[in-house]
């Protein structure tokens, strides 16, 4: 905000020893108050005085903050008429009136109006802690809601705790907001935020006729329109609509904080925190984000997603008035109604969710009535095009009904309203055909990842069954080979490796007729390749072998026992499913072969042997 020469000569602190000073928060009848003087509240939280702001040698009266270094100006009473000298002089009339006059020259250069409807007697001015310059009867009390005059009626380009953003009914004041024309200059400038009370009263913010920027309805807990507008730990909001007056107010709920909602001379509606830490005022929300927030985009019927591209596209229901200016991006003239209403007895409403509501200046509404007597009016009225709830609070009382075209429609991403909208009879069957086929396709997707599901759990059930009965019949052949009942020394340990039946399988080539070597009364025997080179004999006892499992560890317990280096070495032994004994393999086969051949026998001499 703009940084302001404050006219006053001294500071507070020698208002006892400078004559002519005022530090006072008030002000009597006939008081003068000039350049070099102030009136500072209570608390000292505003002071009221002369200033110049920015570059301009012009002089204005006006409201600042104290406490704040860059002295923020949030209200001006002269804002189109200035002073050109140090002249000026304040006083407080005994009618109650404010008037501002140029001692040089002569003249009244601004005046207060008497807002009240009685008498005054003994007026005094006072300056509040809220920022508000007050006119009441002295002894009386303050009264803000029936003053003499109060600044807070004819804000500027603030709008502070307390305030009043709208329509005093009773006396017809309509007190909105506008931009100073430049950071130099705080007369009227191109930009206004106020409420229109056309239909159902809505903020807007206009450049000079031209509507910019709208709030959307009251819902009950926010406007239509602003999505970013929630409740917070800074202040809290509402909008009244009464038969007396229709006004915005926000008060603070943390009164530690500096806050103020301010419409600067380039028309973008901000809400401000003061930072004092950094001394600076930061942006806490914006008004107007994107291109949807800008009044009509689309045009009738459109709808603005700002998360699309392009932004605009028609409701359901209806197509662009002129497709070949839709194509090329000019929306201006909007949507209609695919199949045109005809007000026959079968039309209908299709229901629109998450949306901006459309602009209610030609709305009718009433805040008592429930959703299905709204629905009923609007259907016997060929006229009404759309209605939806007005309160969605918790009361969910109210209804909006709307003749003619629906203007200014954007979604919103989240907790958008709700509107029922308008359609033939034909129409409405062709969106609940496509409702019913979309639901038709939601479900079959939903049943084909529910049986791919089933399939992948089926899967895992009989993979664990498997394993599970597979693991209990290597335990039953452990068990057996360790608990021969037939064997007293069923519980010795043969301390002997155990080889797994896939590492097995694997050397033998899967116990591949290539690698067979014979076959004997307890089975075939196989060579065998380990992972490490290392070659083996393996003999796999065979189904149809006479011999069992006692017999299998008799050999087991005996050569394990009995080691001489003419006697072929037992490697380990596999119980894995089957009973197989691994033996180190002799290339050369046994020793007997070479004794009881009467050729090889002479191949071999003692010592060899």
């Amino acid at each position: 905000m703009t940084n302001i020469k404050l006219f006053f000569g001294f500071l507070v602190c020698y208002a006892s020893i400078i004559p002519g000073t005022h530090a006072a928060d008030t002000i009597s009848a006939n008081q003068i108050l000039r350049y070099n003087q102030t009136i500072i509240s209570s608390h000292e939280t505003f002071e009221l005085g002369f200033f110049s702001p920015g570059n301009s040698t012009n002089h204005y009266v006006g409201i600042w903050y104290k406490k704040i270094s860059t002295g923020t100006v949030v209200w001006v009473a002269n804002r189109n008429k200035p002073l050109n000298n140090t002249s000026g002089e304040l006083t407080l009339t005994l009618q109650g009136v404010l008037v501002l006059r140029d001692a040089i020259k002569g003249n009244v250069v601004w005046s207060s109006a008497n807002a009240s409807t009685t008498s005054v007697r003994n007026p005094i001015g006072q300056l509040l802690d809220t920022g508000n310059f007050i006119i009441h009867e002295e002894g009386e009390g303050i009264n803000q809601e029936d003053p003499i005059w109060q600044s807070f009626d004819f804000m500027t380009d603030t709008l502070l705790p307390g305030m009043k953003q709208g329509w005093n009914l009773i006396t017809g004041i309509d007190n909105r907001f506008t931009s100073w024309k430049s950071p130099d200059d705080p007369a009227f400038g191109e930009f206004s935020y106020g409420v229109d009370n056309r239909g159902y009263p809505q903020l807007f913010l206009t450049e000079g006729r031209e509507i910019r920027h709208r709030a959307g309805p009251w819902n009950g807990l926010s406007f239509s329109g602003i999505s970013n507008l929630r409740s917070n730990p800074f202040y809290r909001f509402t909008f009244v609509v009464n038969q007396r007056e229709i006004y915005y107010q926000y008060n603070l709920i943390d009164t530690s904080v500096t806050t103020r909602l301010v419409l600067p001379p380039n028309g973008r509606v901000q809400r401000l925190l003061w930072i004092d830490s950094k001394q600076e005022w930061s942006v806490y929300l914006a008004r107007q984000n994107d291109l949807c927030d800008q009044y009509a985009t689309c045009g009738p019927y459109g709808s603005c997603n700002i998360g699309k591209s392009p932004i605009c596209e028609c409701l359901k229901g209806f197509e662009p008035t002129s497709p070949d200016q839709w194509k090329i991006t000019d929306w201006s003239q909007g949507c209609r109604h695919t199949i045109p209403l005809n007000c026959s007895p079968g039309e209908g409403f299709n229901k629109y969710s998450n949306l901006k509501l459309p602009d209610t200046r030609g709305s009718w509404y009433n805040q008592t009535m429930t959703l299905v007597e709204c629905e009923k009016m609007c259907k016997s009225n060929c006229s009404c095009t759309a209605y939806a709830n007005s309160n969605k609070s918790g009361t969910e009382s109210g209804c909006f009904l709307w003749f003619g075209g629906l203007i200014d429609i954007r979604t919103i991403a989240e907790d958008g309203d709700t509107i029922y909208i308008r359609l033939s009879s034909s129409e409405l069957d062709s969106i609940e055909s496509g409702r019913t086929s979309s639901a038709g396709r939601r479900l079959r997707v939903i049943i084909l990842i529910v049986l791919v599901v089933l399939v992948i759990l089926v899967s895992i059930c009989l993979f664990y069954c498997f394993n599970s009965k597979k693991q209990q019949q290597q335990g039953t052949s452990s068990n057996k080979f360790r608990h021969d009942p037939e064997n007293g020394s069923g519980d010795e340990d043969l301390e002997l490796p155990l080889f797994g039946f896939s590492i097995i399988r694997k050397a033998t080539n899967n116990f591949s007729v290539n690698n067979k070597l014979g076959e004997g009364g307890f089975g075939p025997v196989y060579k065998g390749v380990l992972e490490d080179g290392k070659e083996i004999a393996v003999k796999r006892l065979a189904k149809t072998s006479t011999q069992g499992l006692h017999e299998f560890k008799n050999e087991v317990v005996l050569i394990s026992k009995l080691q001489h280096r003419n006697l072929v070495k037992l490697l380990g032994c596999c119980i894995e499913g089957e009973v197989m004994l691994i033996y180190e393999y002799m290339p050369n086969k046994g020793l007997d072969s070479y004794i009881f051949d009467k050729t090889r026998s002479e191949l071999l001499d003692w010592p060899a042997r």
